[in-house]
């Protein structure tokens, strides 16, 4: 792996801290990065850790999970099935911005005389704050508090309020505004990076009807092509002097101008509620009532009981969800706790939709909704949020009529989701590391599995996730083919992008297995549980008499790849063939390779972007030995490039099941500064949230050594040596099961009575003091 050095934070601007990320100054070389690391999300809309006034600005954005603009995809050569249409999740008008003016003097960082500039995000109450002082040309001391949150109990709302004061008489203008910031950018040009979004070179929001009334704006917009609609609005209340307003309005932006001649000791406060929302049409009167009602709660309210049922709720998570570790230092605790933030932030409030690559921190990936989810985040959900986990499940099943529509365009039986989407379609150009990984249909039954196994949730898979495994059964089986007794998959990409189209790729083909498999678990128990239920289910899918033992043939008769001389598992049938990359001559700056090469050049080699046969052993590694593991490993750990962050959470695990306990803290550091560190240099476009799904797999499957083979949870704790002691629970059916483990014994903690394996001996766990159990290093 090639190893990156993370950027440092330097400690007098950023100190140590377990709960709070602060920035002791004003510091504009880092506002690429904080931009990010301050964002503000909820999982429903979110915003950018930008500065309240504005500018200076690295990449400013406010989101709403799911809402985009549509375009043509332009393809130099055309051919049948290619998607046709590119999806991008835009920014949503800004109403973050609050504009200061002292005796005529704008209040902007880089221009002004500082006394004092603190910014903070508070992990612990989901806040961001700032409190400055500054010292105008005129001679008055000013002094500002700002507040930010997006509201965790108010799924639409985001808050905020300012405070200013002066030392004396002084001439204050505040324009509170509501900015169009995507159309005022268009025609930027298209980005270099194909990680990031595609730039608009025409306008995207058509405004439609407007709402004034006292300190409240409400604007109703309409994207230009998927036509989907928008509400934004704002409305203020006010505290301290009585202050002259007015409006301030143009093409972009609207806003309330408030004026007052402060004197020392008589502050203003201005407390702004901010709402966005979109459905799937114009928006009309009752959706623009709609809106209003929302604004009127948070008016009812008011800031103070806003902020403390926000804190609330995020207490609520800190109680049962907080990961401790002893001796690991601040600096750790606190990224472990910010990658918590960001997972419970980035899906706390969902609703019809998923998680994008970026979670709402940033819109690189055009805001789509990959795999990523389904194996790196969902984990974290099913032991934390199963209700979330649930949803985005359910956001999965409701793609299936499009999910039909692609496979029958591929020509397959089936369902194939797409890989890279937002609104159900496929949204890939690039159908050679996009379409062609179909593995996702196997991922996404695994969260299923998973999802079943642990919850308990029969309900769910009587409902939707049984369609979605026979369905996926269907296309697998109808994908294969027999050739010398063996079942084979050809033409397909795994999970390793810098390898593409192979045949019998091995992750793919475990993967479809255990699809399989699963399919014929499923009807078997279905068909036994409620047989007039099943047999609705079963045509509804179309299957056919005896077509449940097919899938069980193939699965068994699944070929997966192995050389004897080797004693690997080889990550295609070709991939030994191909001549090794040539790491020692290719420099730093030359990484990423899919920026400085071209794709021809990198398939002809061994290299890897993601880890391919080691995620299918963790993830699978009830169906490979140890000894086959650890071959595994030592061969394509030299192999896989640091240019994606997927790669380095799952070594992490993989490096400390087999005892490899240097890398594992290495592969683990990694992941968890991924973007605190800017280790991939694109922390500005946005969170790394399967990263930081993958963090936490490290912690629980990695370090603690947790395992859920069927839904049965085991321990063999490999807890690092500069380590004393983790904590952490899981949400296990009804139960709740509260973890701490230290090198020589694990306690456990339930709710409910549930049995536990450690170090491969079972212990039945009954709720009360705790059950202590020692084990071996």
């Amino acid at each position: 792996m090639k190893k990156r050095t993370p950027v440092q934070l330097p400690e007098e601007i950023y100190p140590d801290d377990p709960w709070v990320l602060l920035e002791d100054q004003f510091a504009p070389d880092f506002l690429y990065l904080t931009e990010t690391i301050f964002a503000l999300t909820n999982g429903r809309i979110g915003v950018r850790g930008s500065l309240d006034e504005g500018e200076p600005n690295h990449v400013v954005g406010m989101y709403i999970n799911g809402f985009h603009e549509t375009w043509p995809i332009t393809h130099a050569e055309k051919a049948y099935g290619l998607a046709e249409v590119g999806q991008t999740m835009v920014t949503v008008p800004d109403g973050t911005l609050i504009e200061i003016t002292v005796d005529g003097e704008a209040f902007n960082l880089p221009s002004v005389e500082i006394i004092r500039c603190r910014r903070w995000l508070d992990i612990q109450r989901g806040m961001l704050e700032r409190d400055i002082a500054w010292r105008t040309k005129s001679g008055v001391t000013v002094e500002l508090r700002f507040l930010r949150f997006v509201s965790l109990d108010m799924a639409d709302l985001l808050a905020s309020r300012l405070e200013i004061s002066v030392d004396r008489p002084a001439e204050v203008r505040v324009v509170s505004r509501l900015r169009n910031r995507l159309d005022a950018g268009v025609g930027e040009g298209e980005p270099d990076d194909p990680r990031r979004a595609k730039q608009f070179t025409q306008r995207v929001l058509e405004p439609r009807a407007a709402t004034l009334a006292d300190l409240r704006f409400v604007q109703a917009w309409v994207t230009a092509h998927s036509r989907m609609g928008l509400l934004s609005g704002m409305d203020h209340l006010l505290s301290g002097p009585k202050p002259r307003i007015s409006l301030d309005r143009s093409a972009m932006d609207f806003g309330f101008e408030f004026e007052w001649s402060l004197t020392p000791y008589a502050g203003a406060t201005i407390d702004k509620f901010v709402v966005a929302s979109h459905n799937g049409d114009s928006p009309g009167l009752d959706e623009r009532q709609a809106i209003g009602e929302i604004l009127d709660r948070a008016i009812q309210r008011g800031l103070p009981t806003l902020a403390a049922d926000h804190e609330a709720k995020l207490r609520e998570f800190w109680n049962e969800n907080d990961i401790v570790v002893t001796g690991a230092g601040i600096e750790t605790q606190r990224a472990i706790r910010w990658t918590l933030f960001q997972l419970h932030s980035n899906s706390a409030c969902l609703q019809n939709a998923s998680i994008p690559a970026k979670g709402l921190t940033g819109h690189a990936y055009d805001g789509h909704y990959f795999w990523d989810t389904e194996i790196y985040i969902l984990p974290f959900l099913i032991y934390t949020n199963p209700d979330v986990a649930r949803r985005v499940l359910s956001h999965r099943y409701a793609m299936l009529e499009h999910a039909r529509e692609r496979a029958r365009t591929l020509s397959h039986d089936g369902i194939l989701f797409p890989w890279r989407t937002i609104n159900g379609h496929e949204a890939s150009a690039y159908f050679l590391a996009g379409t062609a990984q179909y593995h996702i249909n196997a991922d996404i039954v695994y969260s299923i599995r998973k999802y079943v196994q642990v919850t308990g949730d029969r309900e769910f898979l009587w409902a939707m996730g049984a369609e979605i495994v026979l369905e996926t059964a269907k296309f697998w089986h109808d994908l294969g083919f027999y050739r010398s007794d063996h079942f084979h998959i050809h033409g397909v990409t795994g999970p390793d992008e810098y390898t593409a189209l192979v045949d019998d790729n091995a992750y793919t083909n475990a993967m479809a297995r255990m699809n399989l498999r699963y399919a014929f678990e499923v009807a078997s128990e279905l068909s036994a549980e409620e047989p007039e239920r099943w047999e609705a289910l079963r045509e509804q899918v179309g299957i056919a008499d005896g077509e449940t033992i097919d899938w069980r043939l193939a699965a068994d008769a699944m070929y997966i790849p192995h050389d004897r001389d080797l004693g690997i598992t080889p990550q295609d049938d070709d991939f030994l063939e191909k001549e090794a990359w040539d790491f020692e001559s290719t420099p730093e700056s030359k990484y990423p390779l899919l920026l400085h090469f071209h794709p021809l050049t990198i398939y002809r080699f061994q290299v890897l972007k993601q880890a391919d046969v080691v995620l299918a052993d963790f993830l699978l590694g009830e169906e490979f030995n140890d000894e086959l593991k650890r071959a595994n490993f030592d061969f394509y750990e030299p192999l896989t490039t640091g240019d994606s962050s997927l790669s380095a959470s799952i070594q992490a695990i993989m490096s400390a099941e087999l005892g490899y306990h240097k890398a594992a803290m290495r592969h683990f550091h990694h992941a968890l500064f991924m973007d605190l560190g800017d280790i991939a240099g694109n922390t500005t476009d946005g969170v790394h949230m399967a990263s930081a799904g993958g963090v936490w797999m490290a912690l629980v499957y990695g370090f603690a050594g947790m395992r859920d083979v069927r839904g049965t949870i085991s321990f063999d704790p490999r807890m690092p040596k500069e380590w004393s002691e983790m904590k952490f629970s899981l949400h296990i059916r009804d139960t709740v099961l509260s973890v701490g483990l230290s090198h020589e014994s694990i306690t456990l903690v339930t709710t409910e009575p549930i049995e536990v394996i450690v170090d491969g001996e079972t212990h039945l766990v009954a709720p009360g003091g705790g059950t202590v159990v020692r084990y071996q290093t």
